[in-house]
């Protein structure tokens, strides 16, 4: 009887032309799994049908919404004849599945949502970095949804940068994309005054990778003793230091009213510089040379260059001056 039962299912399913990756694939399209996690960030995945889904709002087929007291992202769509939210992080997926119908068109779905804690948003301004793209799932036509949750690890960074407590942040090895954290590190880095605070940022800025790290030269000591012969070489020597020591004050003053960013820019680049300049001065002197670059950039930026410049530093400046730009070509 087993051997028959098999015989009849092997027999149906080469009828339809199906196949068991098939049918186990179906079994995985519409759940979102959770693939990558540790102490920081959390990673999820999963595949939507891509047939009969209809546009939701303005052309879009994907809306997103976040419950801020449960923490948890969801994606609502609109299969034909219903609406359909899934949960990203929690479980079950689905937070909503409702029949659609004249009066029950967005308008209803949102406020329906939004009683259930859940308001539209941007899945980036509450810490998930998201992509959709267009996959073939073992031959089934779906998007694929891609969503990392930064959270913990945005609030770690808040904490250090908050505190100017590098040592918070030290042994983490979990990469942060800039963007999630660029506006608030210059708020506080703006903010700093004393000594340690602008060590403690420019520490936490270089573990970012929004500052460059400034490698400092080990003094050896020299104990053997000193011949007469080479009195005169080690009398010149201390002369040369004293003299360079004299240099490094006017030097710095000259480029700290410098008002050309590719002067100041080659400057900070140069050998001279790095030998000359204390670290404070130093430090001094990029986030002088970053304001040039962008005062420079709005001034006389290209389109491609302030859209650039946005996608790295979020900046809304250089967004609203690249609008300007298109604006005026399309006049």
């Amino acid at each position: 009887m087993i051997k028959k039962f098999f015989l009849v299912i092997s027999s149906i399913l080469l009828l339809n032309s199906c196949s068991l990756d098939s049918i186990i694939a179906l079994s995985q399209i519409n759940k979102v799994q959770l693939v990558r996690s540790n102490s920081y960030i959390k990673e999820y995945r999963a595949y939507f049908a891509r047939e009969n889904l209809l546009p939701i709002k303005r052309g879009r087929k994907f809306l997103f919404y976040y419950n801020k007291r449960k923490k948890d992202l969801a994606i609502l769509m609109h299969p034909r004849g219903e609406y359909i939210a899934y949960s990203i992080t929690k479980s079950p997926n689905r937070v909503l599945d409702i029949d659609s119908s004249r009066k029950k068109g967005y308008r209803y779905i949102n406020s329906l949502l939004r009683r259930y804690g859940y308001r539209q948003v941007n899945p980036a301004n509450v810490g998930y970095k998201t992509s959709l793209s267009r996959r073939i799932f073992k031959g089934h036509k779906t998007y694929y949804l891609r969503a990392i949750n930064y959270e913990k690890l945005i609030s770690k960074y808040k904490q250090a940068i908050h505190s100017y407590n590098y040592t918070k942040i030290k042994n983490i090895k979990t990469k942060l994309p800039t963007s999630f954290i660029y506006s608030y590190f210059k708020q506080y880095e703006q903010k700093a005054s004393t000594t340690k605070q602008k060590e403690q940022i420019q520490l936490i800025g270089i573990k970012l990778g929004l500052r460059k790290s400034i490698k400092t030269k080990t003094k050896q000591k020299n104990n053997t003793p000193i011949k007469e012969d080479s009195t005169k070489k080690s009398l010149d020597t201390l002369s040369l230091q004293s003299h360079q020591k004299k240099k490094q004050k006017p030097l710095y003053d000259e480029y700290s009213k410098c008002n050309s960013y590719k002067k100041l820019h080659k400057f900070l680049h140069s050998k001279q510089a790095k030998e000359s300049l204390s670290y404070a001065e130093f430090s001094k002197l990029s986030f002088r040379e970053a304001q040039l670059r962008e005062k420079e950039l709005l001034a006389n930026g290209s389109i491609e260059e302030l859209i650039a410049e946005y996608k790295k530093t979020n900046n809304p400046r250089y967004k609203k001056k690249a609008m300007e730009l298109m604006h005026k070509v399309k006049e």
